[in-house]
């Protein structure tokens, strides 16, 4: 298992520096700002700052902001798909592994024909995408998601040895659907993780340790997961970052 931070530009050296001491992967998350990737000049300075470091095996979030796969609207669609290309693209020339992406339904849409059409765009899209760029993986995160079961169908549905999810366990445990749920039924199908901490009612993004997530049960969960998956401790702040480590290094889920 390997553990990913959030790097930022202002402070690049004492991230590489961490990344260095405790083997860490970063994931990119300047990506899915809209007015970073309408501002070329800009965008070209950032993707060419990362692309000098010459990493491999990074991640990167992808788009998510207003981003609907399954619209029916034929350029709601078409602007979700040139946002979530972009994601794609850059992820490929960073050198990554893989790209998170949010699940984004209508959490209250119960209708079974909403819930079907969901899953079927969704898979056809994402098996377009993930044949086309054949070096990436693909995450798809539980974003609010009320229960684990419309994901767990969308990524069996796709059946594609590099689509997984991605289990934001904070999300995870802002629903009233118990964590030990979470991982029982999307356990067989994650590939990469987003743990911080929250009071289990906003998604705040604490440093670990510093709210009410049981990080004992889900790690009774995480160390039994394939040794192939990957963590971001997604934390944007430095030192809360170095926080998160170290209680992370005191509970013994890192050396």
């Amino acid at each position: 298992m390997r553990y990913y931070v959030i790097p930022n530009l202002n402070e690049l050296n004492q991230y590489l520096e961490l990344s260095k001491e405790y083997d860490l992967g970063f994931e990119y998350n300047e990506f899915y700002v809209p007015s970073l990737l309408d501002d070329s000049k800009r965008l070209d300075l950032v993707v060419s700052a990362y692309y000098n470091l010459k990493r491999k095996g990074d991640t990167l979030h992808g788009a998510f902001l207003d981003i609907v796969l399954d619209s029916q609207d034929p350029w709601i669609k078409e602007a979700s798909l040139v946002r979530v290309r972009s994601s794609l693209d850059i992820a490929k020339t960073l050198g990554c592994k893989g790209v998170v992406f949010h699940t984004n339904y209508i959490t209250w849409m119960k209708d079974e024909g909403y819930r079907k059409r969901w899953v079927e765009e969704n898979k056809n899209i994402y098996l377009e995408l993930i044949n086309e760029y054949k070096d990436l993986e693909i995450y798809i995160e539980n974003m609010f998601d009320l229960d684990p079961y419309l994901l767990k169908e969308l990524i069996k549905e796709i059946n594609h040895e590099r689509v997984g999810v991605c289990l934001d366990v904070a999300h995870a445990s802002i629903s009233s659907v118990p964590l030990d749920v979470w991982f029982n039924e999307l356990g067989p199908y994650i590939k990469h993780l987003h743990i911080n901490d929250n009071d289990k009612v906003v998604d705040s993004h604490q440093e670990l340790g510093m709210g009410l997530i049981d990080y004992d049960l889900a790690f009774s969960y995480i160390n039994k997961l394939d040794k192939n998956v990957s963590v971001l401790i997604e934390i944007k702040d430095y030192n809360k970052t170095i926080n998160s480590i170290n209680y992370l290094k005191k509970k013994g889920y890192l050396e």
